[in-house]
């Protein structure tokens, strides 16, 4: 029994004679005043301070220690039930909601050093420099590594080039194939030397996609989003609730028995993680209020004022039909230049001749992102469009840059990776103590399961029944969950064949092959054709069509990036197509090719069904994590019974 109150009365055994019961003592009315008669249980000599119970919830009868004052009591009972009611937002938030927290928690722990399991498990992101390199950014090569990458994916378009994290790791690129998949491709940040490609699914894909949105589009990210809110509660409601938090800071004991055990456990994880904890309930909840102005279509005005995105129209027609760009290390050097003591940590190459180049780094505050620093260049001059600087961000801009370093902790490298890691665990498994605590509290050795929660009505019961429709939604949706998780990652295979070269054409001083993406069916309308401009300069013309010379009607206008823009056409097989090119002079240029014959591909035959190429160990990691989750939710529908079990015989022996 705990000395400090076990949810039961001592006036219960007198509950026959006297209407109103107070735990520790009756009412004796003496003229015309309530005074309190003590008990052996809070006589002076062995009254305790009125402290959260161990083992229940707050003590029941310590109402007030001076009887003669009413204005005390009422303030000790206020003080009381305001107690309660964090106890019991603690604890129906943590019973509902905990399952959904600790997935989520343990997911994003593991995200944290995603991207260090994943150079464990790849040797192709392993990069030594060569003697005599300079080290660090400086030492990068950024010409070298945009050349070897044009050189090995002619047909690639690439969605940029991105710095390694650590001087031993390699620089990443992203590749988009013809196939309509996005490869992650390593180089050698010295040297430019393509080490090797997968798909874009890796370790840090999966928990990234997992952690963010469950795989379940913006159904997931919402909910995701929103346990921001619950997690803040259970963090301010416990803290509040539980007195004497220095003394918990170092107190496990481990000979008190499990129930004391684990209340130690809990209490002092959750002290010790409650600094992080708000943090992540924070940065967790600024997300959710970004997803509600993307709704609304108001994103922009969470974001500093937009950078010059375009050149000088007029500054094209000067350039030729096929302008050369500048080597990347200029864009690299400029950028420095315009932002001193820039490390650059990232470049995108413009889609079109008329877009600017993107730079971004690190100046020397870590906590923000690195598009907190970006300059815009002109792709042909190397001139500066806009500079922006994370030291003169507004408030909101700069929030907003803030929140993705302070919510995975990457902002102080691998060292503070692993404290955040360490402490999302340590939050993961307390949410699971927690749960084991209450449960033990309900076994069957305890009448009253929590302290004055407990009356004869059965409250504990609607609790559990209450927890048991949240489990039974829990685990429904952790179903929909998984079929979703499967089917997100086959996304990353290749999602059709590669296309049909249909011809080689030459318009003026433009070269391309016309390419058709299967299923490639021309005559119904279902025919993807492409035109992949030939040469190592970026096409520079007004608009380019497709039009059919023996039909009327306006032609098709080829949209997309300007090395490889597409359009959706109708023509029946061997009808005459026309290429046409208007150039910024004014000039036009065509030529003929004759529309492909169906090649007999079904859309389902075109559909990915193959599991996306990625690094051996990336499958073990994965089954691993499913694992140790199915023996999560296992466990907690275990206690959740266990405890649903307990409080029906604790019933039966009540009503008996």
């Amino acid at each position: 029994m705990n000395p400090r109150g076990s949810g039961r009365r001592t006036g219960d055994r007198l509950s026959g004679a006297f209407p109103k019961r107070l735990r520790g003592g009756l009412l004796i009315f003496n003229t015309g005043r309530a005074t309190r008669m003590s008990t052996p249980s809070d006589s002076p000599a062995t009254k305790k301070p009125a402290l959260p119970s161990e083992l229940g919830g707050p003590n029941a009868g310590d109402e007030a220690s001076d009887g003669s004052s009413d204005d005390a009591a009422k303030t000790s009972t206020n003080r009381y039930n305001w107690r309660k009611l964090l106890f019991r937002l603690h604890g129906w938030l943590g019973l509902n909601l905990g399952l959904f927290l600790f997935v989520i928690c343990l997911s994003g722990s593991v995200a944290t050093l995603s991207n260090e399991i994943d150079w464990l498990l790849n040797s192709d992101q392993h990069v030594t420099a060569p003697a005599g390199t300079e080290s660090g950014p400086a030492g990068y090569d950024w010409t070298a590594m945009h050349d070897s990458l044009a050189a090995a994916f002619p047909d690639g378009r690439n969605l940029g080039v991105y710095a390694p994290e650590v001087a031993e790791s390699a620089a990443l690129a992203y590749v988009e194939t013809p196939r309509g998949q996005r490869l992650k491709v390593y180089l050698n940040p010295h040297t430019g030397a393509v080490q090797g490609h997968t798909s874009f699914f890796n370790a840090q894909r999966f928990f990234r996609s997992f952690h963010r949105r469950f795989f379940d589009g913006d159904r997931g990210i919402t909910l995701v989003a929103f346990m921001g809110f619950p997690m803040l509660l259970l963090a301010l409601s416990g803290f509040t609730y539980y007195r004497g938090w220095l003394k918990q800071l170092f107190r496990l004991r481990t000979d008190k028995g499990e129930r004391t055990f684990w209340a130690d456990l809990h209490k002092g994880a959750g002290i010790w993680g409650l600094f992080f904890t708000l943090l992540i309930a924070l940065t967790s909840i600024f997300y959710f209020v970004e997803l509600g102005f993307i709704a609304a279509g108001s994103y922009d005005s969470l974001q500093a004022e937009p950078l010059p995105q375009h050149v000088d129209d007029a500054s094209l027609d000067d350039l030729g039909p096929q302008p050369e760009r500048k080597p990347a290390n200029v864009y690299a050097d400029s950028a420095r230049a315009a932002l001193p003591g820039l490390a650059v940590r990232s470049m995108r190459m413009p889609r079109r001749p008329g877009d600017a180049v993107y730079v971004d780094g690190q100046r020397g505050n870590p906590l923000t992102r690195d598009r907190a620093n970006k300059v815009h260049l002109d792709p042909f001059t190397g001139e500066v469009l806009g500079v922006q600087k994370s030291s003169r961000l507004g408030p909101v801009p700069l929030i907003s840059d803030l929140v993705d370093p302070l919510h995975f902790g990457y902002f102080g490298g691998i060292w503070t990776k692993g404290l955040w890691c360490a402490l999302g665990l340590m939050l993961s498994f307390s949410i699971l103590a927690g749960t084991y605590l209450w449960v033990v509290r309900c076994g069957p050795s305890r009448r009253g399961s929590l302290g004055d929660d407990a009356p004869s009505g059965g409250r504990p019961f609607v609790w559990l029944r209450g927890t048991v429709v949240a489990a039974a939604l829990t685990l429904a949706y952790f179903f929909v969950v998984a079929e979703a998780t499967v089917e997100g990652i086959r996304e990353y295979a290749p999602q059709r064949p590669a296309p049909r070269a249909v011809a080689e054409v030459e318009a003026g001083p433009y070269r391309a092959r016309i390419d058709c993406a299967a299923p490639c069916r021309p005559a119904s309308g279902d025919a993807t054709v492409t035109a992949r401009f030939r040469g190592t300069g970026l096409p520079n013309y007004q608009s380019a069509t497709l039009a059919r010379l023996d039909a009327p009607g306006p032609p098709d206008t080829l949209t997309g990036p300007a090395r490889a823009p597409s359009t959706t056409t109708n023509a029946a097989p061997g009808d005459s197509i026309q290429f046409r090119i208007a150039g910024r002079d004014g000039t036009v240029h065509t030529a003929s090719f004759a529309a492909p014959a169906a090649d007999g591909t079904s859309g389902e035959a075109s559909a990915g069904s193959s599991w996306p190429r990625t690094a051996p160990g990336v499958w073990w990691v994965v089954g691993s994590f499913a694992a140790l989750v199915v023996g999560a939710v296992a466990g907690w529908l275990w206690m959740v019974g266990r405890a649903f079990r307990a409080e029906q015989r604790r019933q039966l022996m009540l009503g008996s």
